[in-house]
């Protein structure tokens, strides 16, 4: 998983300024996903159904995450 540096400085570089307000990873990657245009699948119900293979998020997505951890 890339650390939470690494998803601050792909958001700022996708035009996200207001970083403080994401509380998990979660959330910075759904942001990072919206202002692509993108879906906003990361650790969705439906990731291990995934067709996305050039996803840069695929690998961290589809790993075994702890309900309580999502």
């Amino acid at each position: 998983m890339m650390n939470v540096a690494e998803l601050r400085s792909i958001a700022r570089f996708n035009g996200i300024s207001d970083l403080q307000m994401f509380s998990s990873e979660k959330q910075l990657v759904w942001a990072i996903q919206r202002a692509r245009g993108e879906d906003t699948c990361f650790l969705g119900d439906t990731r291990f159904k995934c067709q996305e293979s050039e996803c840069e998020w695929r690998d961290d997505c589809r790993r075994l995450v702890a309900e309580w951890r999502r």
